[in-house]
């Protein structure tokens, strides 16, 4: 019997290369931020103190995360690894790779057993790949599911106030990448830092709950995850 994994509904993992290709996957990432409410995890050496308590958040991030992206780029071994790890765990994946002839001039043996049989996404430039990457942000269910939500809540707006909806919907989203849960007061206040009025704040974070997009628990203490 499988057991059912528990993981951040808009999460997605990426494994890369840390010095070759994680540059444009960050510029690239800055853009989609803007335009879609999916949070891209990228593990970076900060996030441990060595190279075992790093791998460590790397299976929390992957086991923890909706899809996972793979850059094949370089045959990297630590990214072999990691897509290993995903595979194991039976959690959604694809393989990106880079066919720019200094990549491939650079490339030692495929990170990954059998990849010849396994679909890829590849890429020449970073306008490919952020094509790629566009076209994964509006296929993924969440994104699905918040599109949906905006249509419903925005109907009877003008086209300013639909733009404005929608940015802060956004906002809220993301307040959430990096955190498994906030407080309910957290995020509020994050928001309006922000420079929003409390009560649209509010008024968004109720509707939000409601579209199941968010949770927000009541109480004195309560607190809030994305669903």
């Amino acid at each position: 019997m499988a057991i059912k994994r528990s993981f951040i509904p808009n999460q997605v993992f990426i494994g890369l290369p840390w010095k070759t290709v994680r540059p444009r996957y960050e510029r690239i990432i800055d853009r989609l931020i803007a335009k879609f409410p999916v949070h891209f995890t990228i593990v970076g050496r900060n996030d441990g103190q060595d190279a075992e308590d790093l791998f460590g958040v790397i299976k929390a991030r992957i086991s923890s995360s909706s899809f996972a992206i793979f850059d094949a780029t370089g045959g990297n071994a630590n990214v072999s690894l990691e897509y290993g790890y995903a595979e194991a765990l039976n959690i959604p994946r694809a393989i990106y790779m880079s066919t720019h002839k200094a990549a491939r001039a650079t490339a030692g043996a495929p990170i990954i057993s059998d990849l010849g049989g396994k679909r890829r996404n590849q890429y020449k430039t970073e306008t490919v790949l952020s094509a790629h990457l566009h076209a994964f942000c509006r296929e993924h269910n969440y994104t699905t599911r918040f599109e949906k939500f905006l249509t419903k809540a925005s109907r009877n707006l003008n086209k300013g106030a639909k733009k404005s909806q929608r940015t802060l919907a956004l906002k809220i989203i993301h307040t959430f990448d990096g955190e498994d849960e906030l407080r309910r007061d957290d995020l509020v206040q994050r928001i309006q830092a922000k420079g929003y009025e409390l009560a649209e704040t509010e008024n968004l974070i109720k509707l939000l709950h409601a579209a199941g997009l968010i949770n927000v628990t009541t109480g004195r203490y309560a607190s809030a995850r994305v669903t």
